[in-house]
């Protein structure tokens, strides 16, 4: 696993005074990037063959969809090239590794979270209960994030416990 530290310095670079929303966005998109080097998939949930990507898939968050492409381009996750996928709703995740569900999604959040395979990663109040498994927070001027490590267990995932110890909250009560 890599350092924390990116993490870290990810959650610190909205400035005081933070006004401008492309800048959370870009924060957004990378925490999405490193949560990649923090999840172990387990079979059958793993990429499969050699050199397949990981894929995330972005729903309701054309911004964060955006500043993710341009992140990933070129960069590997786990030894595995990175690809991000534009979801809408009715779409089939069969393939995608981590979903993000924007506020604009987020009605569809229980059906994304329950219908498929991919550990769901949020950004709206109260994600975690409806079943996301990392959802991101904006404290003051800074980006964090919470998880519940049962909901990606559930999706044959384990999240590194160095992951776990940065959290702004871990949820071990989950639906």
């Amino acid at each position: 696993m890599r350092a924390v530290a990116p993490i870290l310095l990810a959650s610190s670079l909205l400035a005081p005074g933070f006004a401008r929303a492309d800048l959370e966005n870009e924060v957004k998109a990378a925490y999405l990037f490193r949560f990649l080097s923090y999840l172990e998939w387990s079979e059958p949930a793993a990429p499969s063959g050699e050199g397949a990507p990981l894929v995330i898939g972005v729903i309701g968050a054309d911004d964060v969809y955006d500043a993710l492409k341009d992140i990933v381009q070129g960069r590997l996750a786990q030894g595995r090239p990175v690809e991000v996928r534009r979801l809408k709703d009715g779409d089939d995740a069969k393939g995608v590794h981590l979903i993000f569900v924007g506020k604009s999604a987020a009605g569809g959040l229980p059906k994304w979270a329950s219908g498929n395979g991919a550990v769901v990663v949020s950004e709206v109040d109260g994600a975690l209960k409806r079943g996301a498994a990392i959802n991101l927070l904006r404290k003051a001027d800074h980006v964090r994030f919470e998880v519940a490590p049962l909901a990606a267990e559930r999706k044959g995932v384990r999240i590194s416990s160095r992951m776990l110890a940065i959290a702004a909250h871990v949820e071990t009560d989950t639906p």
